[in-house]
């Protein structure tokens, strides 16, 4: 049965299509006995009222584009579930786009969403993305961006991240007062700002104290870490570990589990969001970076830029 529309009620009436719609918005010019007619058969044949024209008609779709660089099962779901929070008590729609870790998708999904007449974007770089060109697209039309978690160094467009700073400098600062001296730090992707960032603040830190050593890897997967620390725990001995997030963590859990090293003999700090640990180890001490936080702000602050614009026209 195809979806029936308001030209359908009004001609099963033999009334127009405007008074149809103003008697379902209740309009004080309509009587009551045709509201009651008309609501009826909306009811009687499944009427759903079509947002997308609706709001088409007000010039906004009430949709927004979220463009993330891949589906993970780390951070990723506690964001989602916080833009949703927000936008969801607001009245707005919104879509997922994965660009898959590359940037010619990251193109792609700006202009689908650039195409859908988003009302504005939300976008998590890929680790690829080194400039911000394909956004300029969106500038064109005034159409509001807000960069969370993953980005890279610009001053166009707002951003919501965490800071790296306090966060690396005060796993660094814990593992030096539990008397670390042999240290693994694991970071990530050492192309991306958010790891170049959190490395060179853990650093810095671990410098007030000179005799702490630092053995820095990097790994763009959990996977990863496991492949290297199977063949470095072989050979090296650490009584301090860092993991700059929840997959790199994920990868040093299971490595440390493989090659049966007790964890009350060793210090383990991570950045997180905070799920992850509680099944992995009680031990491990947590800096908690809070997903949910971050997407309820990222989402705000879009609305904020969205309802702006939409006063000045």
């Amino acid at each position: 049965m195809k979806r029936v529309t308001i030209k359908d009620i009004a001609e099963m009436l033999n009334i127009s299509v405007s008074t149809v719609s103003r008697a379902l918005k209740d309009h004080p010019d309509i009587s009551n006995t045709v509201k009651l007619k008309v609501k009826e058969a909306a009811e009687t044949f499944n009427y759903i009222p079509n947002d997308f024209a609706i709001n088409f008609r007000k010039k906004s779709s009430k949709v927004i584009g979220l463009i993330i660089p891949e589906m993970s099962m780390f951070f990723i779901p506690s964001i989602i579930k916080g833009i949703s929070s927000v936008l969801h008590r607001e009245g707005y729609h919104f879509f997922v786009l994965s660009s898959e870790e590359s940037l010619n998708r990251e193109i792609e999904n700006i202009v689908t969403c650039i195409n859908s007449r988003v009302d504005g974007i939300l976008i998590s770089l890929t680790r690829y993305t080194k400039d911000l060109s394909h956004l300029q697209k969106a500038r064109d039309i005034d159409l509001p961006v807000v960069i969370f978690d993953k980005t890279i160094p610009q001053n166009h467009f707002d951003e919501i991240i965490f800071d790296n700073r306090l966060n690396a400098e005060t796993a660094a600062e814990r593992l030096i007062k539990s008397n670390c001296k042999r240290i693994l730090a694991i970071f990530g992707d050492e192309n991306l700002e958010i790891t170049q960032a959190r490395r060179d603040f853990f650093i810095e830190k671990l410098k007030e104290s000179p005799e702490t050593e630092c053995k820095i890897i990097y790994c763009e997967s959990a996977e990863s870490v496991k492949e290297k620390l199977n063949i470095i725990l072989d050979y090296e001995c650490f009584d301090g570990y860092f993991a700059m997030s929840d997959e790199t963590l994920a990868g040093l859990h299971s490595s440390l589990i493989k090659k049966k090293i007790p964890t009350s003999e060793t210090k383990v700090i991570a950045i997180t969001e905070g799920t992850l640990p509680k099944y992995l180890d009680e031990s491990y001490e947590c800096i908690i970076n809070d997903g949910f936080s971050m997407g309820t702000m990222a989402a705000a602050k879009l609305l904020e830029i969205v309802k702006k614009a939409d006063i000045k026209l």
